[in-house]
């Protein structure tokens, strides 16, 4: 088998059907996708090569290799990277052979012919990288999975599988809206949904009454690619009451999650809070949203 031959694949299957209608707990999600990539970084090829894929990791620092690779006399490799970092160039770090390392253009080359599949191919992603630059792609994999935000729920999918769920499954009720461009939302008690025409990315509203202030709400991006502390967009809300000659607005950054955890524990606050509506006016009350990315601001806001 030449080194154009040699792929790592993996032997689980991609079903479709089942993207909607997972009912696995939380946990039992994150064990299994816990599992599949753990597989598909360590395990052997099992349907048609046999490299152990722990084999092309760096004996050092456990990180996959990379080209250059260099290797001493006796055939022990090492990355490039913790090759720089040896205090003593001369002796092999494994075997303490004398001679040095030299660079091994045949291990360059079957780390840039071995394909493994993306961690996220249970999820319908179908690309095959080189070994080392699996975490790079998994980074901006568009099937990377989001989660349903109730506890007891284990679906997880693309946020166009999401959304689907979301909407078909447990009744929330969604909102399509432009970034940029100002939309109304009427305020409910519980969870609603805001997406693109595109489905990605996704935003969870939140209603819910604070007594005595009067109704608050949360809002949170849901991402498949989110990182942690990191927000990306930004949300202006206009409450405003004629009746009650009561005006409003709010102004905040919204936090992005995959919802791998479930929702954010309830700390107290809250994105914005509308006062109390007297039982003599009219129940039915809204908010004017606009939401856009955070690097298109200044533009954004100019005729609020």
């Amino acid at each position: 088998m030449s080194s154009d031959e040699i792929e790592a694949t993996t032997t689980r299957s991609t079903d479709f059907s089942t993207l909607g209608v997972h009912r696995e707990s939380r946990m039992e999600t994150k064990r299994r996708r816990q599992q599949g990539e753990e597989g598909s970084r360590r395990g052997s090829v099992a349907s048609d090569g046999a490299i152990a894929l722990e084999a092309l990791d760096c004996t050092v620092c456990y990180h996959p290799l990379r080209p250059p690779v260099f290797q001493c006399a006796v055939g022990h490799v090492i990355c490039s990277s913790c090759h720089d970092k040896l205090l003593n160039k001369n002796k092999c770090h494994a075997c303490a052979t004398t001679g040095g390392y030299n660079r091994c253009i045949a291990f360059d080359h079957i780390l840039e012919s071995v394909r493994v599949p993306c961690s996220n191919s249970f999820y319908g992603c179908t690309a095959k990288t080189c070994y080392h630059e699996r975490d790079d792609h998994a980074k901006s994999c568009l099937h990377a999975p989001c989660f349903c935000p109730e506890d007891w729920c284990g679906f997880a999918g693309t946020t166009t599988a999401l959304l689907r769920h979301l909407t078909a499954d447990h009744r929330l009720t969604a909102t399509e809206f432009a970034f940029g461009h100002r939309f109304t939302l009427q305020v409910q008690e519980g969870m609603q949904v805001l997406h693109k025409k595109k489905g990605s990315p996704l935003f969870l509203v939140k209603f819910m009454s604070v007594p005595p202030f009067g109704k608050a709400a949360s809002v949170l991006c849901v991402d498949p690619l989110a990182v942690v502390g990191e927000c990306k967009f930004r949300c202006q809300v206009d409450f405003h009451c004629r009746t009650m000659g009561w005006r409003q607005n709010s102004d905040f950054q919204i936090r992005s999650t995959t919802l791998s955890g479930g929702l954010p524990t309830e700390d107290g606050s809250y994105s914005f809070v509308m006062p109390n509506v007297s039982s003599n006016l009219p129940t039915d009350i809204s908010v004017v949203m606009c939401v856009t990315k955070i690097a298109d601001d200044d533009s954004a806001w100019s005729d609020w």
